[in-house]
């Protein structure tokens, strides 16, 4: 049953994949064949010799209509990026599951679950602000490159370590915590590459939309090798593990052929001492009520929705609906469906809003359509509701990114999008230690009901920041 679930939603997705990549995501890299003409190509960086960037061409603009395929891969860096993320996420997407998964069959307890969960978030808020500092002073791709070498070589220890009974709830806290301290880098550094490999600003939004779809696509791809594996090939989950890095090790190669042209400001940075970039950011996020308000909304929101969205969905197909692993990667495909569902919408939303409207209607939405997993007991229903509910999340995590690279200075948005990721992650593993904790004794239908209508009072409190409300172009 499940299988089949899966494959009707894949079928979706592939069709909506089709009209988003035709109909709103696609983009030339600039005019003429240098999108930085102010830069030569002795400043290009890259997975390429300095003789064979001077010779690169990029792709010129296309006046007639051609395939989606082509036109979306019509910026080679972009469709590097796009790409490994793609591979890269599809691994992290069973990593997730899997891991919280392994912890309930070791130990039977959602709270110990809770807690190791809590462990991946742990670094961003002990290095995350400092990670945006390091991530505006150095060479950004080789930090990315770095920090997936790193996770693959940490992630393939699961499966090594379970194969010989030396795996327990600290080794996984453990490697938890190191994976997610090489996120802490990779994440913001990912964010902030985006501006440069698209340089006209209006298109920020769709390029925005092609690197966030890269996670939807993930969410058929990651979920479906597993229910693969573990259906057909009888495979332990233990060792899905090594499906995670080997993505992270595909991302690593697609990131060493793009090609970067170095800016003025990484070099006149690494002048200044640390703790100068540090300050100016702080003072940024202090005083730009725009920013300031972005992150308070973000801390709130996610201090709602996180925590259940995560252990709690683990929590609630495996206790309500009494479902097994196969279902709960369904749910995670269901999730990719209704997601690039809303990415087609995109283009209709920023028609009639600006990116801070669009931002805090998303978050609304992304609350109350929690809601009706109050009532809902079966897995259709589970998965039709997920569905409608992830149709709101395009709208939050393509139209946040957009807003920061519109309003922040290029050479400041490592530090920035960093606070983000410290705001993200800190609230969201609070709220996955409380959820763990509280779905001990508040059955989980009940804590969805009252996490959506917070989640969705984040949005209206949103705004009533008049700042927040009209940033950003339409």
């Amino acid at each position: 049953m499940a299988c089949a679930i899966l494959a009707c939603a894949i079928l979706a997705g592939a069709i909506l994949a089709c009209v988003t990549l035709d109909g709103s995501v696609a983009w030339n890299a600039g005019e003429g064949d240098n999108p930085y003409p102010q830069i030569g190509p002795r400043h290009y960086i890259g997975g390429v010799s300095r003789r064979q960037a001077a010779t690169c061409r990029i792709v010129q603009p296309v006046t007639t209509r051609s395939s989606s395929l082509l036109r979306f891969f019509e910026n080679r860096n972009l469709g590097l990026l796009w790409f490994g993320q793609t591979v890269s996420m599809a691994g992290d997407s069973i990593y997730a599951k899997a891991l919280l998964w392994l912890m309930l069959d070791l130990t039977g307890s959602s709270g110990i679950t809770g807690l190791v969960a809590l462990s991946s978030y742990l670094p961003t808020l002990l290095v995350g602000v400092w990670a945006g500092v390091v991530v505006d002073r150095m060479d950004r791709r080789r930090l990315m490159m770095a920090a997936d070498a790193a996770r693959a070589a940490l992630v393939v220890l699961i499966p090594v370590l379970y194969s010989f009974g030396w795996l327990g709830p600290w080794g996984l806290f453990g490697i938890t915590f190191l994976v997610a301290t090489g996120a802490a880098f990779f994440n913001p550094a990912r964010d902030a590459l985006v501006p440069m490999l698209v340089p006209d600003r209006q298109r920020l939004l769709k390029a925005n939309a092609i690197i966030q779809s890269s996670w939807m696509f993930a969410l058929f791809l990651g979920p479906g090798a597993a229910l693969a594996l573990l259906h057909w090939f009888h495979v332990r989950t233990a060792h899905l593990f090594y499906l995670d890095a080997a993505g992270y090790g595909v991302s690593m190669a697609c990131i060493w052929a793009i090609l970067v042209p170095r800016t003025h400001h990484e070099v006149l940075a690494k002048h200044l001492p640390i703790r100068h970039d540090l300050v100016e950011g702080l003072k940024l996020a202090a005083g730009d009520r725009r920013v300031r308000g972005l992150l308070l909304i973000t801390a709130a929101d996610n201090l709602f929705i996180m925590g259940p969205a995560g252990v709690g969905t683990v929590v609630f197909v495996r206790n309500v609906l009494n479902e097994n692993i196969n279902s709960l990667m369904l749910i995670e495909g269901c999730y990719a469906v209704g997601m690039i569902a809303g990415t087609t919408l995109l283009p209709l939303w920023q028609r009639r809003f600006n990116y801070g409207r669009i931002l805090l209607i998303g978050m609304m939405l992304d609350g109350l359509t929690f809601v009706p997993l109050l009532l809902v007991k079966t897995l259709w229903g589970t998965a039709l509701t997920i569905i409608i509910h992830s149709l709101a999340i395009p709208l939050l995590i393509v139209a946040r990114p957009s807003l920061v690279q519109q309003i922040v200075p290029q050479r400041m948005q490592g530090r920035i999008f960093s606070m983000i990721g410290v705001t993200v992650i800190g609230f969201t593993a609070l709220s996955t230690g409380l959820t763990g904790v509280v779905a001990e004794v508040v059955p989980m239908p009940t804590v969805f009901g009252v996490i959506g209508l917070g989640a969705a009072l984040c949005g209206v409190w949103g705004w009533s920041i008049t700042e927040l409300r009209e940033a950003g172009e339409r």
